[in-house]
């Protein structure tokens, strides 16, 4: 069960982790003008997709030049956290931005992002799993 959101969530600091269940944590930073830094740990699922869903469409908003989702730090990665990727691509284009999902080192998210391709604007550090 994702616990439901608390009213201090919504005005996290930039450097304050807020986690989901105990399996997932989240992060949002600002990156200068007009960007958003949101850094993902741990498992993305069913359970905590989401948790994640709810933070974005908190913080999505506005002038917004580019939305960045840093997913290096994701063990497990799910087909929800893909449907919340596609939804925060339909945020990030209701705000006018672009989307950029890093999947860094996560075996566990370029093994999906190899099954499932994705359309997103730009998919950074997304290789073939060996």
């Amino acid at each position: 069960m994702v616990p439901e959101p608390r009213s201090a969530d919504h005005r996290l600091a930039d450097t304050d982790w807020l986690t989901a269940g105990g399996h997932m944590s989240l992060r949002v930073r600002s990156r200068g003008a007009g960007t958003l830094l949101v850094e993902v740990t741990g498992e993305v699922d069913l359970s905590t997709a989401r948790r994640l869903d709810e933070v974005l469409q908190d913080r999505v908003r506005g002038e917004l030049a580019e939305l960045v989702i840093d997913l290096a730090g994701v063990t497990f990665f799910s087909v929800a956290g893909l449907n919340s990727l596609l939804r925060a691509q339909l945020l990030a284009d209701s705000a006018g931005a672009r989307l950029t999902v890093d999947a860094g080192r996560s075996r566990a998210v370029r093994r999906l992002f190899t099954l499932l391709p994705t359309d997103f604007d730009c998919v950074a550090n997304v290789r073939p799993v060996p």
